[in-house]
């Protein structure tokens, strides 16, 4: 069971923004609604969809990748050459797994190489803050301007020494050498200093620092406002342990535990200790499964629709929660507004055997036929939850996000509210652990309907293995470390209403 929660002060969107939004009465201007999980600008400044690249002073400042860098990747050093290139993709705006996936030269290595790749970037991703720690007394001045990315090749260096654990005559070679091999060939020279003094007193200074070093001090003070220390540290020290690999399976969840190897955990969900390619893995190809963090699959569970009824997933790709509403024998509308995102689900559902309604549309733009019996939200926001998943979250969330985000689950929800019947459901989610996000986001709601729509209380029964998350309200606060019996869990926030009339 959780441990009880320290009480905390409540936030709540700024009112004078707050109506709810009927499907007939959009409102004239919105803030942009970026792919999957978007980071957005403070709201009151819309913009369009982000390019990943600065501008304006941001540009004169930006770090740039040296123009002598070569392009090809061959010999000892490729491997790492690879895992720079990813590092400064995500340092410019990429998200890990679009990183990994746009790099044409990862392929190229053996598979062995590629796992390599994978845990140097993900490892490097996760404990940069305690290396940086580490390191700062070594530099008496960061490289910078265009020899920022140098930073990069220091932070590898130091995985493989502390982490790792290269050998140091390796660890110190292989640094200086991709110095060289990126174009900053004056710099080997403090390459070489810094990485042999991390030889001499690495581990004795690595013991001073904490996974709490890892996270950015504005995320850290706000889970030790809201969760308190010992929730944080907990969550913290997750987050820097590889997650395990969750399936949703269709059907006979016992036999498929036993065929994949894994732990039968809740419902349909498994889970097994997986660091390959789950495609190659027996059922996949034939549809019998998905991958879909246990805490991922709880949304979907909880609207508990039955054979027939009609629903709508908003923001659905890739399509896990559109799954397990067909496997219950819904009727599903899907609707994304990437149509990226929606090409990808519509391969899911192919594979799986499963047909659905699929819409390209803004959820905040979008009118269905007729009122629909149910209607589920995993809204698009920090992610925060999910940093053991996705590392690169640690650099890429900003404070100023939160609220821009926070717009976009204000609009899609109220939207989607007036979409119900009377006595309808709805789901709200997001993977993040910002109650500004959550919490905030449902009161706001109840608070501004005039007694239209009400929360329908989650029951001990429903959530099962989740039964100690239930908060007050009888909605679902699932922090990480709250599970690590089981190996933790995705951080989510889960609020289940009714169309009172």
């Amino acid at each position: 069971m959780p441990d009880q929660k320290p009480p905390s002060t409540p936030t709540r969107i700024d009112k004078p923004l707050l109506r709810l939004v009927s499907t007939g009465n959009k409102a004239a201007k919105r803030p942009s609604k970026t792919t999957g999980k978007p980071i957005g600008k403070p709201i009151g400044k819309p913009s369009g969809k982000p390019t990943g690249k600065p501008t304006g002073a941001a540009a004169a400042t930006s770090p740039r990748t040296p123009t002598t860098k070569p392009t090809t990747r061959h010999g000892k050093l490729a491997s790492r050459q690879i895992a720079y290139d990813i590092l400064v993709a995500i340092e410019d705006g990429a998200q890990l797994d679009k990183a990994l996936a746009a790099n044409q030269d990862l392929p190229q290595l053996d598979e062995r190489d590629r796992k390599f790749v994978r845990l140097l970037v993900s490892t490097s991703l996760r404990h940069r803050g305690q290396l940086e720690k580490v390191m700062a007394p070594m530099i008496s001045r960061r490289p910078f301007g265009a020899q920022a990315h140098a930073n990069l090749v220091l932070l590898l260096g130091a995985v493989q020494l502390l982490i790792l654990k290269t050998g140091p005559h390796a660890a110190v070679d292989n640094t200086v050498e991709l110095m060289r091999a990126t174009g900053f060939e004056r710099l080997c020279g403090l390459a070489n200093a810094v990485m042999r003094r991390l030889t001499r007193e690495g581990d004795a200074r690595w013991q001073t620092t904490s996974h709490l070093d890892n996270l950015p001090d504005w995320l850290r003070q706000s889970w030790l406002h809201y969760w308190g220390e010992t929730a944080t540290a907990e969550i913290a020290n997750l987050a820097m342990t590889p997650p395990p690999l969750d399936i949703s399976v269709r059907t006979a969840p016992a036999d498929w535990a036993s065929k994949l190897d894994a732990t039968l955990i809740e419902g349909s969900s498994l889970r097994r200790a997986f660091d390959g390619d789950p495609t190659q893995l027996p059922g996949f190809e034939s549809g019998d499964w998905w991958v879909q963090d246990i805490s991922a699959a709880m949304p979907a569970r909880l609207l508990g629709v039955s054979p027939g009824q009609s629903v709508i997933d908003l923001c659905a790709a890739p399509g896990g929660k559109t799954a397990q509403l067909i496997a219950a024998g819904a009727r599903v509308t899907a609707i994304d507004q990437n149509r990226k995102r929606l090409d990808r689900l519509r391969r899911n559902l192919k594979r799986l055997k499963m047909t659905a309604d699929l819409r390209l549309a803004d959820g905040r733009d979008f009118t269905p036929d007729t009122p629909v019996d149910a209607v589920i939200l995993d809204a698009p926001c920090s992610a925060t939850g999910t940093i053991r998943r996705r590392p690169d979250i640690l650099a890429r969330r900003q404070p100023e996000d939160i609220a821009a985000l926070q717009q976009i689950q204000w609009q899609l929800a109220t939207t989607a509210l007036g979409w119900l019947r009377p006595g309808g459901k709805f789901v709200y989610a997001t993977c993040s652990l910002q109650p500004e996000e959550g919490e905030d986001v449902v009161s706001a709601i109840i608070d501004g309907a005039a007694g239209r729509f009400g929360i329908d209380p989650i029951t001990a029964d429903e959530a099962g293995l989740f039964a100690g998350s239930i908060d007050g309200r009888g909605c679902l606060r699932i922090l990480p470390g709250d599970y690590t019996k089981i190996g933790g869990a995705d951080g989510f926030f889960i609020a289940r209403l009714t169309c009172l009339g």
